[in-house]
Formats: C-alpha cells, structure tokens, sequence
C-alpha cells in the first residue's frame, strides 16, 4: 500500500499533537514553548485543510 503526502500530513499532525500535549504537561498552555509547538500544529492543520480544498476544486 501506498503513503499519500495527505498520510504523512496526518502523521505529522498526530506528532506534533502528542508532542503539544508532552509539552504543555511540562509548562502552562500560555507558556512561550507551548504557544510555539501550538502555531507549528496550526500550521500543519492549515496545510492539510488547504490540500483538501484544493483537490477538491480540482475534483469540481
């Protein structure tokens, strides 16, 4: 079978969430670390909505 870039998206997302929660057990959920990791997700999240957007225009 086949990794699709949207399967390793995924994974990166499921990373960096682990990653967000290991952290913030360790700092507050305001703490500069935390806010960081937290924009670095955000980023992934927004590039797989946008991938997602994206095929399915070219779908349309």
């Amino acid at each position: 079978m086949a990794v699709t870039a949207a399967d390793t998206l995924h994974q990166a997302i499921e990373q960096k969430r682990a990653e967000l929660y290991r952290i913030a057990s360790q700092y507050t959920w305001t703490s500069p670390e935390v806010l960081h990791v937290s924009q670095e997700l955000d980023s992934l999240i927004n590039r797989h909505v946008l991938s997602n957007h994206t095929k399915d225009q070219l779908q349309s």
